[in-house]
């Protein structure tokens, strides 16, 4: 019986239905629904519109479009396309009556789901450490919310994103609405509040294993008046730094630490009901807890490689970029006349110990900037002469020079250096990992027939955002490439087609592509650009170049098996089954086995699976001898009945298959090879029993075979 939906008397035209109206108000149901709208994601996480019959429409949450987690969901659905929905009978009608409903295969067609692909649907399901998957609806300074299921949101704080410090003015651009979030770790669950915190960092220090002596690591997180906020590493964890805490003397200060400076060690001074108060202070740290202690001269062997926040006392940069008074505590303890030594610091941004830059940088100005050459020194005023006569006859000459560890300090500067230098023209570091202009004109000169290194130099340039110049580099590598190397050639060509179709217009790149036919095999040019087209979404675009190579080359299989790929890749079943026939009627009989079996897999694979088994039963009656068409049928229908891609093994119609196989009357060769592989299902899939019948039906074709 079919019921009557509307009459239009003026175009004859009847439409007719062969089911309720009311689906979906009752029992949990299946229906057909065509995709009206995209919707932007919101808090609700609604993703998308549909027209259900009867004139309903339908909404699907963005956790309920896919069993597994892709990447932004809503590029991989096809608006005025059909698709099968399952409609929840414990959803409450939206305003505007709209209802929720699912397009999950596990829902839609009763296929088993795998623990990760399952959603949580309610709170107690949830476990502290339990890891979690989702969607981000929303996303702001203070953090971002993530949907879980249709039913549960979760938040991530700003401080839970990741192990380092991330500006809170950039969470929308590092986590925009619709991003997959993996793996999250569930950190807690206020279940009468109906809340759920979330964290992506990697936690491995708790609270409770600390305690008061430690020494730990982190990051500045944030500074304010009475101090600093400082990261502890692998936690979730935040300890304060009293401003009274932070050095010893007043050199140092709140204002000489930034967001993200690094603290490589703060002791733990209290712990007092989750509050963790430390230390940074010199004084802190008993004997050998800091790695730069003073050491003496004939015993030092290696410079200190100590990050300057929590050794010395390091005094802020002026806007001329010079570092300001530097003071060495270590070094000020053990000095008895305690002067400090104003030097200039090579590089502030480098994380080197202030007495490491004085060491590599040995004093060769005067109190009053005047210069001295080398066995010349101006003439001392009197009032200079009289303070040296105060001292001995050689501590003058001993300030101007540099002592014993500046001395050996620059010499294993300098011998590291030249070291370096050594080592990178040994291992010609520019040609293994060129980084610059420079290095990969140098490389060209030595290997400018390699496709490869022209590639890398177009990709440096679009790292650079510099357009114009990765495409003379395209220009400059298809015409210096040879011919005698096709197979160079061509990659340069296909990355030039690749940047043009990618950043350029549709006239450059089609410019390109004439030019790059004209150059190579017009069959390969005419493929690759599909698949360019193809890699970015450009679908009509592909089609057509598709369609053009398939009417240039009608007999070549690999231009026909590349578009029917295509097609069921994009979901477009029928096209692919319509392309089919022309597809046999313009390849040669031989070419025919072969494609055949491939639109078979893809129907297997993308389509319907008994249309797949209904294309194998043709080719096999047309081909029954070929073993290899067999096999492939063998495996594609046991994949097909077997999970994950059915829920519950169909055993009866696989074995079904296998003995039609195994009766047949084959050389011995090949029957051994179709019983090897009815017996490996039975191992996996069967029982004793099974495996046993398997055997008996081989011991009986032997027994004929010896008759």
């Amino acid at each position: 019986q079919t019921r009557i939906v509307r009459v239009n008397c003026s175009r004859k035209i009847l439409d007719l239905a062969l089911h309720d109206s009311n689906v979906g108000m009752g029992d949990n149901s299946k229906t057909l629904a065509t995709l009206m709208d995209l919707e932007e994601l919101g808090a609700c996480g609604t993703a998308a519109t549909f027209q259900l019959p009867g004139k309903r429409r339908g909404i699907v949450h963005i956790t309920e479009m896919f069993d597994s987690w892709q990447p932004f969901p809503q590029s991989a659905i096809r608006k005025g396309k059909v698709y099968e929905a399952y409609v929840f009978c414990d959803a409450k009608e939206t305003p505007g009556g709209k209802m929720q409903m699912s397009l999950r295969s596990s829902l839609v067609h009763g296929k088993k789901e795998s623990p990760e692909e399952k959603r949580v649907l309610a709170i107690a399901d949830l476990q502290l450490g339990m890891r979690v998957s989702g969607y981000v609806v929303n996303s702001g300074p203070k953090g971002v919310l993530v949907a879980l299921s249709r039913t549960l949101d979760a938040r991530i704080r700003l401080s839970m994103l990741s192990d380092e410090i991330i500006d809170k003015d950039a969470v929308s651009q590092l986590y925009p609405v619709g991003k997959l979030i993996r793996d999250a770790t569930v950190v807690e669950i206020r279940a009468d509040e109906g809340q759920i915190e979330i964290s992506l960092r990697q936690v491995s220090l708790t609270f409770g294993q600390l305690s008061v002596g430690d020494v730990v690591s982190g990051r500045v997180k944030r500074v304010t008046d009475f101090g600093i906020f400082a990261q502890l590493d692998n936690s979730l964890l935040t300890g304060l730094i009293h401003k009274s805490e932070v050095s010893d003397t007043a050199s140092v200060s709140l204002d000489s630490y930034k967001l993200g400076d690094r603290l490589s060690s703060a002791k733990v001074l209290r712990l007092d009901n989750g509050k963790i108060a430390l230390s940074i202070k010199a004084s802190a740290f008993a004997e050998g807890e800091l790695d730069n202690e003073a050491e003496d001269d004939e015993d030092e062997d290696e410079l200190p490689d100590r990050p300057p926040q929590l050794a010395v006392d390091v005094g802020s940069v002026d806007s001329n970029g010079n570092a300001q008074e530097v003071k060495d505590n270590a070094d000020s303890n053990t000095n008895a006349q305690g002067s400090t030594t104003k030097r200039k610091a090579h590089d502030p941004d480098v994380e080197a110990a202030p007495w490491e830059q004085a060491m590599l940088a040995p004093l060769t100005a005067l109190d009053d900037g005047r210069f001295q050459f080398a066995e010349f020194h101006l003439p001392q005023s009197d009032a200079e002469a009289e303070d040296d006569d105060k001292h001995n006859d050689g501590s003058a000459e001993d300030d101007k020079r540099p002592t014993k560890r500046q001395k050996k300090a620059a010499k294993l500067a300098k011998q590291r250096e030249l070291q370096q230098q050594e080592q990178d023209m040994a291992e010609a570091h520019w040609a293994r990992d060129p980084r610059s202009i420079e290095d990969f004109e140098r490389l060209l000169l030595s290997k400018g027939d390699t496709s490869i290194v022209w590639i890398r130099y177009m990709a440096f340039h679009l790292k650079l955002g510099e357009l114009e110049q990765a495409r003379q580099v395209s220009e400059r590598a298809v015409k210096h490439v040879g011919f005698s190397d096709a197979k160079e050639r061509f990659n340069t060509w296909v990355a030039f087609m690749n940047l043009e179709c990618t950043f350029g217009t549709d006239e450059t790149a089609e410019s390109v592509f004439r030019r790059a036919v004209s150059h190579n095999t017009a069959k390969h040019v005419h493929l690759q650009y599909a698949r360019i087209h193809e890699r970015n979404k450009k679908t009509q675009k592909a089609t057509r170049v598709y369609e053009t190579c398939c009417t240039k080359f009608p007999q070549s299989k690999k231009v026909w098996l590349s578009f029917l790929t295509f097609m069921y890749q994009q979901g477009d079943l029928e096209g692919g089954r319509k392309t089919l026939p022309k597809c046999l009627a313009a390849l040669p009989r031989r070419k025919h086995p072969v494609v055949v079996s491939k639109a078979a897999l893809l129907e297997y694979r993308l389509g319907a699976a008994e249309r797949g088994r209904s294309i194998f039963e043709g080719l096999l009656d047309s081909y029954p001898k070929r073993t290899d068409l067999w096999s492939v049928y063998i495996d594609a229908h046991i994949k097909a009945h077997t999970p994950p891609s059915a829920a519950t093994a169909d055993l009866a119609t696989v074995r079904s298959l296998l003995e039609r196989c195994c009766s047949q009357k084959l050389k011995a060769v090949k029957m051994r090879f179709f019983f090897k592989r009815w017996l490996d299902f039975e191992k996996r899939w069967g029982d004793v029993e099974s495996q046993e019948m398997v055997r008996a039906k081989a011991r009986e074709f032997v027994t004929e075979q010896a008759a």
